[in-house]
């Protein structure tokens, strides 16, 4: 008996051992950089878009689209928040700030957004990882009187994309862990940065255009293709 109880102490020693040595992933998450004030400790927080858009990265792109054989020029704007930039994280909510507008002038026409779809997806060169979609948007303003939100020259569309962390998508987990395993398995940060080169934003816009003198009325998509990597992406043999 005696024996036996020092085996079983021997044992839960050497457990205790190896469990010790096994940490918990470590995140950089603090209260402070991920809150924009605390209630109990700040009794009230003003809060400047201004200072908010400094922190964000912005790339734009220009599209010429054809409408009423007019050529009709348009700036798409995606930011993303600075710590993101080369370092995309896909199991961390963050936010994309998604724009749209009129680049020039053509007082014919008025312009409307009437609907938009957004999506983040996995870029990996193993197929079990690649297209995996971390999170999507899709809105549609077509209920509107005016088929859509007014844009011009002077006053543009944005809407923030927040995109949920992969691991608060259920779907997301059973597809890249297998059918029954979502409950047993939680994907990591490394397990996805191992396997993937970063995430691409992919959007769609589509637009309303009207001729004010006849009242037609057209509509356009624009769709944009934008790269979300990460430092320590997987290389793939060549220098892009």
């Amino acid at each position: 008996m005696r024996k036996s109880k020092l085996m079983m102490a021997a044992i839960a020693t050497v457990l205790l051992i190896a469990l010790s040595g096994c940490g918990e992933e470590q995140s950089d998450t603090t209260m402070s950089n991920t809150t924009t004030g605390q209630i109990g400790s700040s009794s009230s927080v003003e809060i400047n878009s201004k200072d908010q858009a400094a922190k964000f990265k912005s790339l734009t792109a220009m599209h010429e689209i054809k409408v009423d054989s007019q050529n009709l020029q348009f700036k798409t704007s995606y930011g993303i928040e600075k710590r993101l930039v080369n370092n995309w994280y896909f199991t961390v909510p963050s936010t994309i700030n998604l724009g749209i507008k009129l680049a020039g002038k053509q007082a014919k026409y008025s312009y409307q957004v009437n609907s938009l779809y957004a999506d983040v997806s996995i870029v990996s060169k193993y197929a079990r990882y690649n297209g995996v979609r971390q999170d999507s948007l899709s809105t549609s303003y077509g209920q509107l009187k005016r088929g859509g939100i007014d844009i011009d020259s002077s006053n543009g569309f944005t809407m923030p994309f927040q995109v949920e962390g992969i691991n608060e998508s259920e779907t997301s987990v059973t597809v890249i862990n297998g059918y029954g395993s979502s409950d047993t398995e939680r994907i990591t940060e490394s397990d996805l940065r191992e396997h993937a080169y970063g995430g691409r934003l992919r959007v769609v816009w589509t637009l309303l255009v009207t001729n004010q003198k006849n009242g037609k009325q057209f509509a356009q998509t624009i769709q944009d293709s934008i790269g979300l990597p990460y430092k320590n992406s997987v290389s793939d043999g060549s220098d892009a």
